[in-house]
This record gives C-alpha cells, sequence and structure tokens, in this order.
C-alpha cells in the first residue's frame, strides 16, 4: 500500500517534469569574488521568483512554453542596471545563462544506466 503511493506519487512527478523547463544561471565564481558572485545570485534569485518561475537546486522552473524562454530572457536583461550599478556588466558576471527542457537530463547519481538515449534538437528561438 505504502509503496504503491510512493510509486504513483514519482509517476506524477515525472509526468509534472517532462513537461518543465530549467533555466540554469552560472557566474564567473572563477573570475569574480565570493561574496559579489552572492550578491549577484540573490539578486537573480528574487528577480525570477518574482517572474513566477520555480526554484528547484540551482535551477529556475516554467512550463514548458515559448513564454518562459522569452520571460526569463526578459529578467535577465532587466537586472542590466543593477549589474552596472554594481561595477559590472551582466555579461561579465554570467557566464552561462541557458535552458532545456527537463526530460532530458539523466541523474547519474541515481538512474540505472543508460544503454541509448534519444536527443531532440531543438529550434533556434527569434529573439
Amino acid at each position: 500500500m505504502i509503496l504503491r503511493k510512493i510509486n504513483q506519487h514519482n509517476a506524477n512527478l515525472m509526468t509534472s517534469q517532462s513537461a518543465d523547463i530549467a533555466f540554469v544561471v552560472n557566474l564567473d565564481y572563477l573570475g569574480l569574488p565570493y561574496d559579489t558572485c552572492r550578491m549577484f545570485w540573490l539578486i537573480i534569485e528574487r528577480a525570477m521568483l518574482d517572474a513566477g518561475f520555480e526554484l528547484d537546486g540551482r535551477e529556475f522552473i516554467a512550463p514548458n512554453k515559448q513564454a518562459a524562454i522569452k520571460l526569463a530572457r526578459a529578467v535577465m536583461a532587466k537586472l542590466e542596471p543593477t549589474f552596472e550599478s554594481l561595477g559590472y556588466s551582466r555579461f561579465e558576471a554570467v557566464r552561462e545563462f541557458y535552458c532545456y527542457k527537463r526530460r532530458s537530463r539523466i541523474d547519474l547519481n541515481i538512474a540505472d544506466a543508460v544503454d541509448s538515449f534519444d536527443v531532440e534538437e531543438i529550434p533556434d528561438i527569434p529573439g
């Protein structure tokens, strides 16, 4: 009975995750002081959460829609004056800013060995 509920919960989780897109923001941790990166992260985190994204670890999650990609880009662009007021451009502070469909992620810490997997090419998004 308990096992069945756990399996059902995991199935529901997998279904909802497969429709999600994850946004990753990696700062220049090697080139910037720790305190600066921490401050930038808190600023980005607050802005993304205020825009409606959910935080899962260090990834911002949203339904897989074109609007989410445009919104994430708009949030980061809106932060440019804040970065500049602190003496950095957004492009100096943020090394990577990308997204991916969560269903394509394989957590190697928990997943069984994978014999093969399919890769789906996502067309470039204008804008």
